[in-house]
């Protein structure tokens, strides 16, 4: 672990302050994650990140921000990377003006960009190898996330690049609730409990064999070509890379079942009627395998 670390910290050196370096690594290697179920982080309030592993899947862990700006600035531009990427001949991790002018064309700030983020830990391993490669200055907020994996062993260090150790497990980010700020909406017990719900959905779809393959049968055999399309038509409203199959049918199962706040998702933003809404959630509850999530959530939060 020593000669790893003595490695990175050479590699790092080229996109990265010494000093800045060393405060992310001491301050990512201070937060250890809190084993908790979904009421207790549902629950929780904190002035400081807190990270958590899920009890009932110890391969997700939750980032848990005090701060709309704070977890843009650690999410946003992965968010961008491996979820937004649809006009570019190959992936590139954007540099950090190349980032502010995406998010002002989006018609969005970092507090704003996005309200949550999930992402696989093979995708946190190839958006690292990219900056480090094409020697992007990162924000200190990203690096503790970086650091975050080294620590916990889910990513190692190895002959210049990162390796994944942990693959498939799962990093998710919330923010906390919070009253409007000067540059922050605000976050109401409702708008934190969809956005971790919903977060929570991609877990599942990326630890779940059986839930997922469910969800692809649900969307090629079950939906109509016209209800996919209105699915891509809203998710690419959002600029979701809607030629990524994958991503669509793991948002499509996010939204449908658990994202009860019709702010987020509704039958009027999806373009279709208030019936035909209900008809598809009927008919994903009754083919989905069971899950730890609940199925049926109250509306209109």
């Amino acid at each position: 672990m020593a000669y790893q670390l003595e490695q990175l910290k050479k590699k790092v050196r080229l996109v990265c302050a010494t000093g800045a370096l060393l405060a992310c690594l001491q301050g990512a290697w201070a937060i250890q994650p809190v084993s908790a179920n979904f009421t207790q982080v549902f629950d929780a309030q904190s002035q400081a990140l807190t990270i958590w592993k899920m009890a009932d899947n110890p391969d997700v862990f939750i980032f848990d921000f005090p701060g709309l700006v704070y977890q843009g600035r650690s999410f946003n531009r992965i968010t961008q990377f491996t979820e937004q990427q649809f006009t570019e001949p190959y992936p590139k991790v954007l540099n950090n003006q190349e980032l502010a002018s995406y998010i002002q064309a989006s018609r969005r700030t970092q507090s704003d960009f996005a309200f949550g983020h999930d992402v696989l830990v093979s995708e946190l391993v190839q958006f690292f190898n990219y900056a480090l490669r094409d020697k992007i200055e990162l924000y200190p907020e990203e690096l503790v996330i970086r650091d975050f994996l080294l620590e916990q062993e889910l990513v190692r260090f190895w002959r210049g690049f990162y390796q994944a150790m942990r693959p498939d497990a799962v990093v998710l980010a919330v923010p906390q609730t919070q009253h409007r700020k000067t540059d922050e909406p605000m976050i109401t017990a409702g708008a934190r409990y969809t956005i971790l719900l919903h977060e929570l959905a991609h877990a599942e779809y990326y630890t779940n064999s059986h839930y997922r393959k469910f969800c692809q049968r649900f969307w090629y055999q079950t939906l109509k070509q016209e209800q996919r399309n209105a699915f891509k038509n809203f998710l690419a409203s959002s600029n979701y890379s809607v030629e990524n199959e994958e991503l669509l049918i793991n948002e499509m199962q996010a939204y449908l079942i658990f994202t009860p706040d019709r702010r987020s998702f509704s039958a009027h933003r999806l373009g279709i009627s208030d019936l035909e809404l209900q008809s598809m959630r009927d008919a994903f509850r009754h083919g989905a395998p069971p899950i730890a999530l609940p199925m049926s959530v109250p509306g209109g939060l």
